[in-house]
């Protein structure tokens, strides 16, 4: 029992060891599970106490700080970031559940956001100007998309390119963001549009979209490996 442990430990370390090799900026506790696969990582920075879960892909771009992880950030299992050109940066104490996607060449996430799963965040859309053109051949366009701090966005939410997500704001379970959200409001819906404001000391008001936001994006307790 004793030699397994140790073999155990010993093929841990190796592990670790791989994965970790040639990430740009790595702080201290940064944890990272397994069958992660990070692309350019030497342009991938993660702070202090990131966590990276199981199955995550993570590609950067071709420029340095191209993906961009702040202190105490956790990306739960089979999450994917990816970029190319852009950047993607996330901010402190921000979380991804599992399957969530971030995409495109410019998203900024600030500090405290929390974003449940299966969520997509997009910025790029394929241009299909063209009739006789292959809209696979038209290429894309990117004008990206900001998230501020102490955003909540519920579960399986598609948040598309060239959104601002205000200060405060609580996004719907299963809504879908064409257009900028004001700081501190409540949106739901497909297009997602204003359900109420929030305000200072008001308490929880119930009815189905808060209801379908709680049970959503309630988060998933933390694996040791993440």
């Amino acid at each position: 029992m004793l030699l397994c442990d140790i073999a155990r430990s010993v093929a841990n370390e190796v592990r670790l060891r791989t994965v970790y090799a040639g990430i740009g900026r790595r702080a201290s506790g940064v944890l990272i599970g397994r069958q992660v696969r990070l692309v350019s990582r030497k342009y991938i920075q993660l702070g202090r106490r990131v966590h990276i879960g199981d199955f995550c892909r993570i590609f950067g771009g071709s420029r340095p700080d191209s993906i961009s992880i702040g202190d105490g950030t956790v990306i739960h299992d089979f999450c994917i970031l990816r970029t190319s050109a852009g950047e993607i940066q996330l901010g402190r104490e921000c979380s991804l559940n599992p399957y969530c996607v971030v995409l495109g060449e410019d998203v900024a996430i600030g500090n405290h956001v929390r974003i449940a799963s299966h969520t997509v965040i997009a910025a790029e859309n394929h241009i299909f100007d063209r009739l006789d053109v292959p809209i696979a051949s038209q290429g894309c366009q990117s004008r990206g998309i900001v998230i501020e701090d102490d955003v909540w966005i519920g579960a399986g939410c598609a948040i598309l390119d060239g959104v601002t997500i205000g200060t405060g704001a609580v996004i719907g379970a299963g809504s879908v963001v064409t257009k900028d959200v004001e700081q501190f409001s409540v949106v739901a819906g497909t297009p997602a549009r204003l359900i109420r404001m929030r305000t200072a000391g008001q308490g929880p008001a119930p009815g189905p979209v808060e209801a379908a936001v709680h049970v959503a994006s309630t988060e998933l307790p933390e694996k040791g490996t993440v």
